[in-house]
């Protein structure tokens, strides 16, 4: 079974550092629950507040339960996140497994 990989790598306004830091704690508690993904946030070394969340489903079919099991709590909190990016801009890339 391939993984899965969702990334989204953005910019934040670095005044709200702080701000931002706690609403990813917000969400990973949140996906903790959620038995489809594991969900995680890395700074880019060496281009400070240059962010990437990653989702990783081991497999097609529990990306896709995970993306039916999205709530509203996800999204309102998703929606927190991306007050903060620079210019309100992400690139979204999905990445299957070949090997």
């Amino acid at each position: 079974m391939a993984k899965v990989i969702l990334t989204m790598q953005y910019e934040i306004d670095e005044k709200k550092r702080e701000e931002f830091l706690g609403t990813v704690k917000e969400l990973q508690s949140h996906y903790k629950a959620n038995p489809h993904i594991s969900y995680l946030v890395c700074e880019q070394k060496g281009k400070k507040n240059a962010f990437a969340e990653m989702y990783i489903a081991e497999s097609e079919e529990a990306y896709a339960q995970f993306k039916e099991s999205e709530d509203q709590a996800a999204d309102s909190i998703s929606e927190k996140l991306s007050a903060y990016m620079k210019n309100g801009k992400a690139k979204y890339t999905t990445y299957i497994e070949s090997l």
